[in-house]
């Protein structure tokens, strides 16, 4: 016998017992179609595990580099905090927080008003600008009643 044939013969022996220990493995070796699918399988399988074993490793990462930054963040808002007062730039007092803070404080009420007022006047400007730069008349007849198609049509003449 020719040691290229013991050769051969040792090998087939070897796969022959391993393809019968593991038949799914030998059924994948006869149907090529089903077994490349399982290999495509396999691989996607093993790259998301190690993508996700990046993203794991990136987000520790991250997290023990912000840890520091993030414990030191109230004491620079402490100090951030006490130099605005040093130079004038005080928040307001828990007197005035609690003034404002009560639903049924009529200074507070008075304020809202007085806001909304200021807004609609200024609403209304906005709405005569922009009706004279769009050359339409339809906002004219009543300017606090304008619907969302009549912006539309405003914007797109103003684009063009």
């Amino acid at each position: 016998m020719d040691i290229s044939a013991s050769i051969e013969h040792a090998l087939t022996n070897y796969f022959s017992q391993w393809l019968i220990a593991h038949p799914y493995l030998a059924w994948t070796i006869a149907h090529p179609l089903p077994g490349i699918g399982l290999l495509l399988l396999t691989i996607f399988s093993l790259w998301g595990l190690i993508k996700a074993i990046g993203r794991g490793i990136e987000q520790t990462w991250l997290f023990l580099l912000t840890t520091p930054f993030r414990l030191l963040q109230p004491i620079f808002g402490l100090m951030w905090s006490s130099i605005r007062s040093r130079f004038g730039h005080n928040q307001p007092s828990d007197e005035q927080l609690s003034v404002r803070s009560l639903p049924n404080s009529p200074e507070r009420i008075d304020d809202i008003i007085d806001r909304l007022e200021i807004l609609r006047q200024e609403q209304d400007a906005l709405l005569r600008e922009l009706s004279s730069l769009a050359g339409s008349a339809s906002l004219k007849s009543n300017p606090g009643a304008i619907s969302d198609t009549q912006y539309q049509n405003l914007y797109a003449k103003l684009l063009k």
